[in-house]
């Protein structure tokens, strides 16, 4: 949706994060999705969730400002098979599940929760980044059928192209727990080698397998 930099806010001089739109997208529907991401979610004030603090323009060039949160994101952690206990990957869960819960109670959804847009910040604390794709979930975009979300953690209804609801940040929430549990995919490869597929007809390999004693 967009490249993220890191500035100063001169006016308090907090560092913040700058979201640009990709200046090839300038449709109206796209310019649209772009609004409603900085309005739905600076809607949201929630301990596990990034605050936006402004939308703007800039000779023709959308931004958001957002807080700047210093740490290491989920997929990070699980890339390097960081040794977690399983209470503290409880408490990770628990976060991002408050997050969203939050979220869904005032009518938004994510559609694209994965471990890059989850952030552990240097106390610990989930924040859930990027609603870059959240809609208010009544709103005429809602009912698109424009496949969005990344491919490993999408839901079956969003790969069939049906109405995307709060289930699916809830499969996504599952696909990350078992990531961060086996330090494997639920689902891995790509749509050439059958994702889709495997999503819509299969289910993940057995976490036994991978969890001894869990």
């Amino acid at each position: 949706m967009g490249s993220v930099y890191l500035a100063i806010d001169p006016m308090i001089g907090r560092p913040v994060a700058v979201k640009l739109i990709r200046e090839d997208v300038t449709s109206p529907e796209l310019r649209e999705r772009f609004n409603r991401e900085a309005q739905s979610a600076g809607n949201l004030n929630h301990p596990n969730i990034v605050t936006i603090y402004q939308l703007g323009d800039h000779d023709g060039q959308p931004f958001i400002v957002m807080e700047y949160v210093s740490g290491r994101t989920l997929s990070a952690t699980i890339a390097k098979r960081t040794s977690l206990p399983l209470v503290e990957k409880l408490r990770i869960m628990e976060q991002l599940c408050s997050g969203l819960a939050y979220a869904h109670a005032a009518g938004i959804i994510h559609r694209d929760v994965k471990p890059a847009n989850i952030i552990l910040d240097e106390q610990g604390t989930v924040k859930i980044l990027d609603f870059g794709v959240a809609r208010i979930a009544d709103s005429g975009l809602t009912q698109s059928r424009n496949i969005m979300g990344t491919l490993p953690y999408m839901s079956p209804e969003q790969y069939s192209g049906a109405g995307v609801g709060y289930r699916s940040d809830m499969f996504a929430v599952g696909s990350v727990f078992y990531e961060l549990l086996a330090y494997r995919r639920a689902f891995p490869g790509t749509l050439e080698d059958g994702i889709m597929v495997r999503i819509l007809n299969a289910d993940p390999e057995p976490l036994h397998r991978f969890c001894p004693g869990l």
